[in-house]
């Protein structure tokens, strides 16, 4: 069961976009969890500085990041489903 991890803040206009894809995404993918992180609370700065995130949103799946700054839909929904087993 994947782990997903979503760095957001509030106010970020791309991270809005990025959680609407991933909440279709869980719909869709029952053991998907996802939880959210706040970029600027100390999980979401200890996240930013192992990852080099420099601005939300990022995505991590089982502590790998897959997506940050401007996120391609399509690729990270494809990792996403390939991590998890699906084949497309």
């Amino acid at each position: 069961m994947p782990n997903l991890l979503f760095v957001t803040s509030l106010g970020c206009t791309p991270c809005l976009r990025v959680k609407r894809v991933l909440s279709e995404l869980q719909a869709e993918m029952s053991n998907l969890t996802i939880q959210e992180i706040e970029f600027t609370s100390p999980a979401g700065t200890k996240l930013a500085i192992e990852n080099g995130i420099l601005y939300p949103p990022a995505v991590l799946i089982d502590g790998a990041l897959i997506a940050k700054g401007k996120v391609d839909a399509d690729q990270m929904i494809a990792t996403i489903r390939k991590m998890n087993g699906e084949h497309n």
